[in-house]
């Protein structure tokens, strides 16, 4: 009796540290998931070359949200981003949406600001050119040139989803933790 009062709490320690750890893992990886069911969704079905409404935003940020499902909507921050590449690490954003809590919410990036992209994303053929040779990030006299900049250039799509986790089992104010992930992706349709 008294070896066991003295490995319970051990026990129950790693019964229930185990659990948390494997279902901390199993958001995590329900973020993943998410985050690339958005980018794909977006980049199969939206054209860089046309506009696209907030409503159709909406509807691929709600689908984000099932595929995370059963977390919880209030916990998930959500956003789509179009990237026009400007050189070979920077692109520049063409429109940006974001979701959190299942409603709009305001983006982190705004229309026409410059956002640095990884490096390995980008081949030549998708970095544009000036008529005037000038570089395209640092060309921002007028934001009309931005997006008529050469006829060569490429877009991106970046998704970004983040989940407040806390366990289910009662320890949400003694461990919780922001799990994210983002991803880019090139368009499909021109």
């Amino acid at each position: 009796m008294i070896e066991f009062a003295l490995a319970l709490p051990l026990l129950l320690t790693m019964f229930f540290g185990g659990y948390v750890i494997a279902d901390m893992i199993a958001s995590a990886r329900k973020v993943t998931v998410a985050t690339r069911a958005l980018a794909d969704l977006v980049s199969r079905n939206v054209s860089p070359s046309s506009p696209v409404t907030a409503s159709t935003l909406t509807t691929y940020l709600n689908s984000a949200q099932l595929v995370m499902t059963p977390m919880a909507a209030a916990q998930t921050t959500m956003q789509i981003t179009e990237l026009r590449v400007c050189d070979a690490t920077h692109a520049y954003v063409v429109w940006s949406q974001a979701q959190a809590a299942g409603t709009t919410a305001t983006s982190s990036f705004t229309a026409g600001s410059v956002v640095s992209i990884p490096a390995s994303l980008i081949t030549s053929p998708m970095v544009p050119t000036s008529a005037d040779g000038s570089n395209v990030c640092s060309n921002t006299t007028a934001a009309t040139n931005k997006t008529v900049v050469g006829t060569a250039g490429g877009y991106l799509f970046f998704a970004q989803i983040y989940f407040s986790y806390a366990p289910p089992i009662g320890l949400g104010s003694l461990i919780t933790k922001t799990l994210g992930d983002q991803d880019y992706m090139i368009p499909r349709l021109q």
